[in-house]
C-alpha cells in the first residue's frame, strides 16, 4: 500500500510494547518510517483522532479479546474515526476454534468471553459466530460487504517464527461505514 503511494500515511497501533518495538524496526528496515507511524493504543479506549479521520481500519485478531460491552463501544469508536463509506476489515476467532470447546473452558454469558487453558496459562477470548460479529457491526452502523470463514495456523509470537500447536478457525469481515 505505501510502496505504491508515497503520499499515503498509515497509523499502525498495538497494545504491546514489544510488538511496537518490533514493528518500528521492521518498518525502518523496509524504508517506510516516514509513511508508517507505529503507536501504542488500546482499541478499548477512546481514540485520539477527530471524527472521519481514516479511510480504512484493519483489525486482525484484536477484537475477540474484548467483552461484549467493550466490543460494541470499540466498534462505535472505530466507526466514529472512519470517513463515511470508509472500510473496516476485521478478523476474529470463530466459535469453531478448538479452545471454544475445551472441556475446561468456562463461558461467561454476561461478557461473552470464554476462558480456557493453553500453554500452562488461562486465556480469555470472545469466540464469534458469523451472526454475532455481524450483529455488532450492524449495531455500530456498518454495512457488511463480505464475510468468510477459514482455517489458519497462527503464530504465537510477533516475529511470526513459532507456530501454534493447532489450526484456528477465523471469521473475516469487510464492512463499510454508513
Amino acid at each position: 500500500m505505501v510502496a505504491h503511494d508515497p503520499t499515503r500515511h498509515v497509523v499502525a497501533t498495538t497494545i504491546d510494547h514489544r510488538g511496537a518495538e518490533f514493528a518500528i524496526e521492521e518498518v525502518r528496515q523496509a524504508g517506510f518510517a516516514r509513511q508508517i507511524e507505529i503507536k501504542i493504543e488500546d482499541v478499548a479506549q477512546p481514540l485520539p483522532y477527530p471524527d472521519g479521520s481514516f479511510d480504512f481500519v484493519y483489525a486482525r485478531l484484536v477484537l475477540h479479546y474484548l467483552p461484549k460491552h467493550a466490543l460494541q463501544e470499540s466498534l462505535n469508536e472505530l466507526r466514529r474515526i472512519l470517513k463515511t463509506d470508509g472500510k473496516i476489515f476485521i478478523v476474529v476467532r470463530s466459535i469453531d476454534c478448538p479452545e471454544a470447546h475445551d472441556k475446561s473452558a468456562i463461558v461467561d454469558a454476561d461478557t461473552g468471553l470464554t476462558t480456557y487453558p493453553s500453554g500452562g496459562k488461562w486465556h480469555s477470548r470472545f469466540f464469534h459466530s458469523r451472526e454475532s460479529i455481524a450483529s455488532y457491526l450492524v449495531s455500530a452502523k456498518f454495512s457488511i460487504q463480505h464475510m468468510d470463514s477459514y482455517e489458519e495456523q497462527l503464530c504465537i509470537d510477533f516475529q511470526r517464527t513459532t507456530l501454534s500447536q493447532h489450526i484456528d478457525c477465523l471469521i473475516e469481515v469487510l464492512a463499510i461505514a454508513c
